[in-house]
């Protein structure tokens, strides 16, 4: 089994910048970031980053209490949240597109979530996203029947 290498500086200025910062600031950086143009590099060591990430999903997939059909980003007072949302969604398409070890990203149900949203830049962002996932990749089908089947129905 390899060992997972050390990343390219370019790409460790980066994560240890995003690191950093807070939502407000993330928002910004983010919203920057246009096209990949730093090293590809495993996604091993973008997994601190991802695990915000993972936490930005699961708040802005959250149904809100006694509308059950309504998600938390869609709520006209979470602009800010529903920016970030699309920010991190934008960017993680960028991440995964020039990364190795796709296998290693762990929100997959979060993003199933996500496109019951009722704003459909959210599920655009969601669908590219998958989108990323199924271009030369074995992703989607090595994911477990449980999280592979709310995809393809």
């Amino acid at each position: 089994k390899k060992t997972p290498t050390e990343a390219p500086a370019d790409c460790r200025a980066l994560i240890d910048k995003l690191k950093i910062c807070n939502d407000e600031q993330l928002l910004l950086e983010l919203q920057q970031i246009k096209t990949w143009n730093i090293g590809k590099c495993e996604l091993y060591h973008w997994v601190d980053l991802l695990d915000r990430f993972d936490g930005i999903l699961a708040d802005a997939g959250q149904t809100v209490e006694n509308m059950s059909w309504m998600l938390v980003c869609d709520r006209p007072e979470r602009e800010q949240l529903k920016a970030l949302l699309l920010s991190v969604l934008n960017f993680t398409a960028l991440l995964i597109e020039y990364s190795f070890s796709r296998h290693l990203y762990s929100s997959i149900e979060h993003l199933t979530t996500l496109l019951a949203s009722s704003d459909m830049q959210v599920v655009l962002a969601v669908l590219n996203l998958l989108y990323v996932f199924s271009k030369r990749s074995n992703y989607i089908t090595r994911l477990g029947s449980d999280k592979r089947m709310p995809l393809l129905s």
